[in-house]
């Protein structure tokens, strides 16, 4: 009688995932890019079930919630289009519903580098949403110089963040 040698197995753990009547297994590093999450780099934790993907985004989160302000992270996507006509997906990073600055639905958004690949869809989206939506932007103060003004409605430091979630929670 032929004897069978065990299979090699991994420590990993993974875990079902059921989506639209289909069932498969899932590693831990999957459920993130699942969520719609970035994976580059490690995420601060999660608000609502979302990643949080940058360290200021958490620092907001927290200050945001320490104030009782009800805020989404990454709540829908929205079709941008570009000057030269193509089109891309674009996620708010932070949503505050019913917080309205000039009647207009609140985004935060954060870039810790002028190497963000958001940056170009930030404008992108203010110039087709400006009407309805007020977009806050926070970053390091060497950043915010190299962001252009049509990108944001307001601008703040990360120094200096305390000052805007204070005022927003008002």
């Amino acid at each position: 009688m032929p004897t069978r040698t065990p299979r090699a197995t991994t420590s990993t753990k993974s875990k079902t995932t059921k989506a639209r009547g289909n069932t498969r297994q899932t590693r831990p590093h999957e459920e993130l890019i699942l969520s719609g999450g970035d994976t580059n780099g490690a995420p601060f934790g999660r608000c609502g079930g979302r990643p949080i993907v940058y360290a200021i985004e958490r620092e907001v989160c927290d200050r945001l919630t320490h104030l009782g302000v009800a805020h989404s992270h990454r709540p829908r996507h929205f079709e941008v289009r570009f000057e030269d006509g193509s089109l891309a997906a674009y996620a708010p990073t932070m949503v505050l519903r019913g917080r309205g600055r000039e009647g207009k639905t609140v985004i935060v958004e954060m870039a810790e580098s002028l190497k963000n690949e958001s940056l170009p869809k930030i404008r992108a989206f203010r110039a087709q949403y400006g009407l309805e939506f007020y977009i806050c932007f926070v970053a390091p103060e060497d950043v915010l110089d190299g962001v252009p003004f049509d990108t944001y409605d307001e601008a703040s430091t990360t120094d200096d963040v305390h000052t805007l979630v204070s005022r927003l929670a008002d």
